[in-house]
């Protein structure tokens, strides 16, 4: 899907919401869209400086990036503290649980939909030392297909 297509979703969502898809926010998520890894904060701080005036803190992006995760538009990537823009942007479904594949030698990373039987299998293996899973996205690390092949792994 083209960009401009994904950034008019992103708007509906917004304004949908009651938020504002204001000019900044519509820039920070215009470069990770684009990006081809995820992108720290600072990243998204930079790219944003590069081409604007006035300049941007980064602070002012992690606002920013708080209200495109609560908009179901983002997800941060803990172990990375970086950010990725949700495969399932232009939808209209609700989200289901997700886990991200990472790729150790490129940067890459992928979301993948849990399917159900693995969230109950989590769920009901975690209940048995009396705890209950709030949120199941993780991260798993490897080699993406590109990666491997030219490491004949």
């Amino acid at each position: 899907m083209l960009v401009d297509n994904l950034l008019q979703h992103a708007q509906q969502k917004c304004q949908q919401a009651g938020g504002r898809f204001t000019d900044k926010r519509r820039n920070i998520l215009d470069n990770l869209i684009k990006a081809k890894q995820p992108l720290s904060a600072y990243d998204l701080t930079e790219l944003y400086n590069q081409s604007n005036a006035p300049k941007i803190q980064p602070m002012s992006v992690y606002r920013i990036l708080d209200f495109f995760i609560e908009m179901e538009l983002v997800h941060k990537l803990p172990t990375l503290n970086k950010y990725v823009v949700c495969s399932h942007l232009a939808c209209k479904h609700n989200h289901q649980d997700q886990y991200f594949v990472i790729c150790k030698a490129c940067g890459s990373a992928q979301e993948v939909t849990m399917n159900a039987q693995l969230t109950q299998e989590l769920s009901e293996s975690a209940s048995t030392v009396g705890f209950q899973i709030t949120d199941a996205q993780f991260e798993l690390f490897g080699l993406c297909k590109g990666c491997a092949d030219k490491t004949n792994i």
